[in-house]
């Protein structure tokens, strides 16, 4: 089975189109769209675009995550929970996502969506918060997310806003966490890059730490001198039960999953990184 461990509830589902075209190209993600063609694309899509991808690629399964860098969180977290629950077939967890700026007891709120509404999963995104993810302020959250035994995803890569550090995902913060929840099953979105050894290193010390590869075309982590030769090394051997296929979303299932394919990988490998992997750190049957 092929399984995308990450992709996000379209834009049009939690803040209206319009909004998003007079608002976006001139905040602080402009830097993820850069054309106004694209936002335009960016709000058009909806969850049958996305499931018209999955099936083009072969994807059967998806989990749903929220991430809140712009509008209302809670409307993200009502976008996840209203897709998983008209599609269960194709996305079968959904994570909520938290905003900690906000005036809200965030270890409550991840308490009340799990046993409230069945959010399966947290998902954290730094860079958008000024936070970094080893910050004391996320730790009821941890805590939270241990007791109710469900998994934390973290941004740790690259972003690509314009007012702030690419700092705040770093993996090296990652390790400060997995010290102090040695338990907790922590999900590095995005694979680390530009920090890759790093990131390897924190996945290798911690068998608690899983490394999510959405959003990057695999080619370029198959490809010598950009900096994925760690994760193609430990990837194929001592960590290879902890690599997550995933696309965010950003791009398509079926190139993300040929590519994935032609990897020098072995072929138990493959099979794990796309999707063997996340079926048993979400605990079902193939």
């Amino acid at each position: 089975m092929i399984f995308d461990f990450r992709m996000v509830p379209p834009i049009r589902y939690y803040m209206d189109p319009e909004q998003v075209k007079k608002e976006l190209p001139n905040s602080y993600l402009k830097g993820y769209l850069g054309k106004y063609e694209e936002v335009e694309l960016f709000t058009q899509l909806t969850v049958d675009h996305l499931i018209q991808g999955m099936d083009a690629g072969g994807v059967e399964k998806a989990v749903m995550q929220a991430e809140w860098a712009i509008g209302n969180y809670r409307k993200q977290n009502d976008a996840v929970y209203e897709i998983v629950h008209t599609h269960p077939e194709r996305f079968v967890a959904g994570y909520l996502c938290i905003n900690p700026l906000a005036d809200d007891d965030m270890a409550t709120v991840v308490e009340n969506e799990v046993k409230e509404r069945g959010f399966k999963g947290v998902n954290i995104q730094p860079w958008a918060y000024r936070v970094r993810c080893n910050d004391k302020r996320f730790y009821p959250v941890y805590e939270k997310c241990l007791e109710l035994n469900i998994p934390v995803t973290i941004h740790c890569s690259i972003n690509f806003t314009v007012n702030r550090t690419i700092d705040y995902g770093r993996p090296l913060y990652l390790d400060e966490v997995a010290c102090d929840f040695p338990d907790l099953k922590i999900i590095a979105n995005h694979g680390g890059w530009p920090w890759v050894t790093e990131m390897v290193a924190v996945a290798w010390k911690h068998p608690n730490v899983y490394i999510e590869i959405g959003a990057v075309s695999p080619k370029y982590i198959g490809t010598p001198g950009t900096g994925w030769e760690p994760l193609m090394v430990y990837g194929n051997s001592l960590l290879q039960d902890r690599v997550l296929f995933a696309t965010d979303n950003m791009l398509p299932h079926r190139r993300c999953v040929e590519e994935i394919k032609a990897l020098p990988l072995k072929p138990d490998v493959k099979t794990k990184w796309l999707g063997l992997n996340a079926l048993k750190l979400l605990e079902m049957t193939p």
